[in-house]
């Protein structure tokens, strides 16, 4: 009689989970602050450099985050 246990930390082909979910989480702060930075960044530009560059101040938050 044979008896398979799965490990929590691999998948079925014996790869690590823990690692990837370290990457999945770290590339998510890693764009949240790149984006944060950017807005804030844009935000501090005075609303002449705005529209020189085609925005509104309105629309930073949209251009930066998406929809």
């Amino acid at each position: 009689m044979n008896t398979t246990t799965f490990n929590r930390e691999t998948s079925r082909n014996g790869t690590r989970m823990i690692p990837d979910f370290l990457t999945r989480v770290s590339s998510r702060v890693v764009n949240y602050v790149s984006r944060s930075r950017a807005e804030r960044q844009l935000q501090a530009l005075d609303d002449r450099l705005l529209a020189d560059i085609g925005m509104r101040r309105s629309e930073i938050h949209r251009m930066v985050w998406g929809n």
